[in-house]
């Protein structure tokens, strides 16, 4: 006896259904989950830039940090502009309405050079709403961190001429003009000079080379008398400054410091003592030429300057953490010409009679060797040169960067997170 034939219509299109379903689903993962990876991509980028424009202004106002965050990432989500942002302490939160927001906190788990962007963005699902999935919430954030850089040390108003030079920082026997290399600080008359050698000319110093009209290829910045910022042309200082500047050099020695006191006031801080660690000679640091942006027509040649038998002036390295950036062992010498269209290649020429105008060509960082007595004081006075690299910090975590570094620097604000 046979059966009657099953009819299995019903069944398959129930099947059709439940697939087409689980396919209608997986699509809208599919599309909306990508878009959601881009929509992502791109807020973590605005977060990343905001935080960074934003930290540089915590410091002197957290406001304004604030503000110039909100206004980049507007800048750069346009559907959030028009709306306003509110306040609450150190924190700001611009939103739509609809949970779209822009929230910045100026100090950051309690620390006031660290900020943190966080932006949260509600997208529209396409597909999604197929299976009631509305929406989707992306939120990337950013932390970012503002540290005091140290720009070098304080300018000393001297100046010395390109090529090899002797180390010898004031030393009136060696000149014929009279003028003893001394530039005018900001202001005449010696107490101006005399205070200018103890605490170091203020301001912003760079170098220029070629036409006196022309920007400096590497700043874009032309000749600019200072003491505007920045500027790179100074006066010469004609007057008898020998003795202001003994003083000055006696009062800026007149420091103290844990490491070597004379006298009970006379700071004989070594070379090893203002870096931390053991003085590394030129030669012997593994470091060329290009990595130190060397112009043989400003320094002399890089060979003599790496030989231990350098005349007198001696060549040391440092790319560490241990630097004592406020010894006031530490200066910066301008390399100076009075051709105001110097450019690099251009020869050596000597230093001016009388008042004028010299500009800036270059600079060395050094360490005031001389005098080592208090009884010396008076006599000639030496200086050392220290290059530095991309990673030398001070002994509190501050980069140091030297007067003068034209290399691109990266450093004093940075992204902890991202």
């Amino acid at each position: 006896m046979s059966r009657p034939a099953t009819d299995d219509r019903g069944y398959s299109a129930l099947w059709v259904a439940i697939v087409a379903m689980f396919l209608v689903a997986a699509a809208a993962l599919a599309v909306d989950t990508s878009g959601a990876f881009g929509t992502a991509q791109t807020d973590q980028t605005t977060a990343d830039l905001a935080c960074l424009a934003g930290v540089q202004e915590i410091p002197e106002d957290p406001m304004a940090g604030i503000g110039m965050a909100m206004a980049y990432a507007v800048d750069n989500w346009p559907p959030m502009s028009g709306n306003t942002t509110s306040f609450s302490g150190t924190t700001g939160t611009y939103g739509d309405g609809a949970g779209s927001e822009i929230f910045v906190d100026a100090a950051h788990s309690g620390d006031p050079s660290k900020m943190r962007v966080r932006i949260t963005e509600v997208e529209d699902t396409y597909f999604g709403k197929a299976i009631g999935k509305d929406s989707i919430t992306v939120v990337q954030e950013a932390v970012c961190y503002h540290q005091e850089v140290q720009n070098g040390a304080g300018l000393l108003p001297i100046g010395v001429l390109t090529g090899s030079w002797n180390g010898d920082l004031f030393d009136c026997a060696a000149k014929v003009t009279g003028n003893c290399g001394a530039l005018r600080a900001n202001g005449n008359g010696a107490n101006v000079y005399r205070k200018a050698v103890t605490e170091s000319v203020d301001g912003e110093f760079i170098k220029h080379h070629g036409n006196r009209n022309v920007p400096d290829p590497d700043t874009g910045v032309p000749a600019v008398d200072c003491f505007a910022e920045p500027c790179n042309v100074a006066k010469t200082e004609p007057g008898n400054m020998v003795g202001p500047w003994n003083q000055g050099l006696t009062q800026r020695l007149n420091v103290p410091s844990a490491a070597c006191v004379e006298a009970g006031w006379f700071n004989c801080d070594s070379i090893a003592d203002v870096l931390g660690a053991p003085a590394s000679p030129l030669g012997s640091s593994g470091v060329t030429p290009g990595e130190l942006n060397w112009h043989d027509s400003l320094y002399g040649t890089f060979a003599a300057a790496s030989a231990a038998t350098h005349p007198s002036a001696r060549h040391y390295y440092f790319n560490g953490d241990t630097l004592d950036c406020d010894s006031p062992r530490l200066a910066t010498v301008p390399i100076i010409s009075q051709d105001l269209d110097w450019t690099l290649g251009s020869p050596r020429g000597t230093f001016p009679n009388g008042s004028k105008d010299v500009k800036f060509i270059g600079f060395y960082t050094i360490y005031i060797r001389e005098p080592a007595t208090i009884a010396n004081i008076g006599g000639p006075i030496d200086a050392d040169i220290i290059w530095f690299g991309s990673d030398a910090e001070c002994s509190d975590g501050r980069p140091f960067v030297a007067v003068g570094s034209t290399g691109p620097i990266n450093r004093g604000v940075w992204l902890v997170e991202s």
